[in-house]
């Protein structure tokens, strides 16, 4: 328990970032508003902070998209060759729910110590009130789930 009630996992998630692109508002909502377009759902949003002019935008997809995704990215690219879009595959969301979370101050400095116990690359977070979603390696699925596990005190 300790803030976490139940831990999810969403397999199959893809990268996608933008890294370097104007911090432009009608940009960064241009692609948003391509891939839903393009029917393309979008997880995981998170962006940096602005540095100068620029910015970076990370968020995910699932993976059955990604021919879709790099079709978007093509016509991005054309548009606006300055954009330099990385994608990763092979990464599965894990997502940490409680309903305590609210006024339950260090759940997510626990689960990132509990992912340093391990081998780990934790490659994106996003938060809510109620919820830490955590995008690691497909492969280091088994470890960060265990450590989280155990940390929370939840039964696999």
């Amino acid at each position: 328990m300790y803030g976490v009630d139940k831990i999810t996992v969403t397999e199959d998630a893809s990268l996608i970032t933008f890294s370097k692109i104007p911090a432009d508002l009608r940009l960064i909502s241009e692609i948003f508003l391509r891939f839903g377009e393009a029917g393309i759902d979008i997880d995981m949003i998170s962006q940096s902070a602005p540095k100068g002019e620029n910015t970076s935008v990370s968020f995910t997809v699932g993976s059955e998209k990604l021919v879709q995704v790099l079709e978007l990215i093509n016509e991005f690219r054309e548009e606006h060759p300055s954009i330099k879009p990385l994608i990763a595959g092979g990464n599965v969301k894990i997502q940490l729910y409680g309903e305590q979370m609210p006024g339950t101050p260090g759940i997510a400095a626990r689960a990132l110590a509990a992912l340093a116990k391990t081998k780990c690359d934790l490659m994106l977070i996003t938060t809510s009130e109620v919820d830490i979603s955590l995008l690691v390696t497909s492969a280091h699925l088994g470890d960060a789930l265990r450590v989280l596990r155990e940390e929370f005190a939840l039964e696999s």
